[in-house]
């Protein structure tokens, strides 16, 4: 199904098929976006649209996948192991290849960068980076209004595997995070923590400046 710029589509992953999100032409070099994790994707969703709307003005293509048990997947969130979301990312990579002819570069956000180390990609991009331990803090901390884990309902051996996870060293690599943020990146980029705002939000000028960071870094990772 496509809508102007806009495209759905499905990928095989594990015997099921699960949906993509596309924004840019499919022959463009393409820019697979692993997202954040649970509630943090509500809360960036504009955000990551944003990003794929500005990658495709500047000759990308944004690739957004569905996860088992999130967004359109028609499987249930109980159901869903960390190793199924490891290879949904694998698979969605392997997708981009053979629909575009061209190996993706990762583009991560927050918990996505915690399950996008075995995908095949030219180079990797995260954004504020964030161990496992820490989200399931934050989803605990949401379950204190009365709302278990803010509604989710994902498998205890789940839960484990994540609070456990940490992010994978990848080469060629480059980590961006906010300028509030006094952890060590490559680059600082200003704009809000959405992930942290109680209601989702948009953040236009990060979302472009993210967006030209990708578009370098893919064009750095291209040549070497």
């Amino acid at each position: 199904m496509s809508l102007g710029g806009l495209a759905y589509e499905t990928f095989r992953s594990a015997g099921r098929e699960e949906y993509l999100m596309r924004i840019g032409p499919v022959e463009a070099p393409p820019i697979l976006i692993v997202p954040p994790l649970f509630e943090e994707m509500n809360r960036t969703r504009a955000l990551v649209a944003g990003v794929m709307r500005a990658l495709a003005g500047k000759g990308m293509s944004g690739w957004l996948p569905d996860l088992k048990g999130t967004g359109e997947s028609l499987e249930a969130l109980e159901t869903s192991r960390w190793e199924d979301w490891r290879h949904d990312v694998m698979a969605a990579a392997d997708h981009l290849q053979a629909r575009s002819g061209k190996t993706p570069l990762i583009a991560s956000i927050r918990g996505g960068c915690l399950i996008d180390d075995a995908a095949a990609a030219i180079g990797w991009w995260r954004l504020a980076p964030v161990p496992g331990a820490s989200l399931v803090r934050d989803m605990t901390r949401a379950g204190l209004a009365g709302v278990e884990w803010a509604g989710y309902a994902p498998s205890d051996s789940l839960k484990g595997r994540l609070a456990d996870a940490t992010a994978v060293h990848q080469e060629p690599l480059r980590t961006a995070r906010l300028s509030s943020d006094a952890a060590p990146a490559d680059i600082k980029l200003s704009g809000p923590a959405l992930w942290r705002r109680s209601e989702p939000g948009s953040a236009p000028e990060l979302a472009e400046a993210m967006a030209a960071d990708i578009v370098e870094w893919h064009a750095a990772c291209v040549v070497s």
